[in-house]
């Protein structure tokens, strides 16, 4: 908990002194031309924004941490769960002119992954496959494409897993940031917009994998065009 308490105080100072500085501003200067008095009021609005959202992600992500299993697990079919995440998607999509496509299953047993079910909590592993969906609009340019799939895989003693693929087209995973993408508030501007997130998304994406004793990964593309992150789980028997 000390860790935590440490990391988040550093990651506070940036807004809190972002609206220090407004507030001082708008006191000392009361016959400030209203333009400016609201783009200050403004600023303070969205610091006060990314604080709540830092506290609200942390405090998700030392829940998460310290379950040590899933209470109620339950089946959670992967296909119709990817084609929901995209219709979700469509609207923050469609702004920046990215298309969400959902591919038929990619190199595997050919033709179970419709059928791909594993066993979990279903709210998570939608937050999950959520956030890195998200992460790949945000990275990706405009008039870009981003790639859901499923990809079945058999292992000895009859057991197998599924890959759920999500690929972007933006600029990649630079050199010095490919060991550092899952550290709790490691986070690169995005393309579009130069900001930054609160850099817990994929930390908490980590959590959840390793909670259904599963994986994940975050690589540039073998043809140099976008990145590809691949969360594997083990699948349900029969499924």
């Amino acid at each position: 908990m000390a860790d935590y308490v440490q990391t988040l105080t550093h990651e506070l100072k940036s807004p809190l002194s972002a609206i220090r500085g407004a507030a001082e501003l708008l006191n000392d200067e009361p016959a400030m031309p209203e333009a400016d008095r609201q783009r200050f009021l403004g600023n303070i609005q969205r610091e006060t924004l990314r604080i709540q959202e830092l506290v609200d992600r942390m405090m998700e992500l030392a829940a998460l941490e310290s379950r040590r299993q899933i209470e109620h697990p339950e089946a959670v079919a992967l296909r119709p769960l990817l084609h929901e995440l995209a219709a979700s998607a469509q609207p923050v999509a469609a702004a920046r002119r990215i298309e969400v496509v959902v591919l038929p299953v990619g190199d595997g047993d050919e033709g179970e992954g419709d059928a791909a079910v594993v066993e979990g909590d279903a709210l998570l592993l939608r937050r999950a496959i959520g956030n890195l969906l998200d992460n790949a609009i945000d990275f990706s340019p405009t008039g870009g494409r981003v790639t859901l799939q499923l990809a079945t895989h058999g292992q000895r003693g009859g057991g197998s897993s599924v890959d759920i693929i999500v690929r972007d087209q933006g600029p990649g995973i630079p050199d010095y940031a490919d060991d550092k993408v899952f550290e709790r508030f490691y986070s690169l501007a995005r393309p579009h917009s130069q900001k930054k997130s609160t850099g817990l998304g994929l930390a908490f994406v980590k959590e959840i994998a390793e909670l259904h004793r599963g994986r994940v990964s975050l690589r540039n593309a073998a043809d140099g065009k976008g990145a590809v992150a691949v969360l594997t789980l083990l699948r349900m028997t029969g499924g």
